[in-house]
């Protein structure tokens, strides 16, 4: 079995998280699912978004197996939703070596785990609304798709809630 831990990124990381994006960048590049760009997941373009402390890196016996980011603002895509009223979770990736072993499944139980910590209800999350399987994977942890919506007139986005149930 694998032990799979994860744990918040520090500065020292961020080699870590750019080797982590560029795999996912690669492999959906393969297989023609391009979703990012290579220069999107440079430290240069995510440090204009994202601090190293939102970053959570997944591990599998002590090797770099995946990562999330989570924050608790989103005026980009989610503009009407305040500054700390909901959790949002992006860049979630796991490395070729690590597909398939539950690393993607327990970075999701730790954006539920995440929300409980800071007692925030609602966790958001948006996705390429035509990748069947990804929404798929979603809608298997519990979250519901509220919206769906053609942006910039290029991307079809499907927006996802959870609700966290504390009793």
């Amino acid at each position: 079995m694998n032990d799979i831990v994860i744990k918040k990124a520090n500065e020292s990381d961020v080699p870590v998280i750019e080797a982590i994006l560029l795999d996912a960048v690669n492999w959906l590049n393969e297989m023609d699912q391009p979703l990012w760009d290579a220069d999107e997941v440079m430290w240069d373009t995510l440090s204009k978004s994202y601090r190293t402390d939102e970053f959570f890196i997944a591990y599998i016996n002590g090797e770099p197996a995946g990562c999330h980011v989570i924050v608790d603002y989103d005026p980009f895509l989610w503009p009407d939703i305040k500054k700390g009223e909901s959790l949002f979770m992006h860049k979630l990736a796991v490395t070729g070596r690590a597909r398939k072993t539950g690393v993607a499944g327990a970075m999701m139980d730790n954006f539920k785990k995440q929300g409980v910590l800071r007692g925030i209800k609602t966790l958001r999350l948006d996705t390429h609304a035509l990748r069947p399987r990804l929404r798929a994977f979603y809608e298997r942890h519990g979250f519901v798709c509220v919206d769906i919506k053609f942006l910039w007139d290029e991307f079809h986005v499907a927006f996802y809630e959870y609700t966290i149930n504390n009793d």
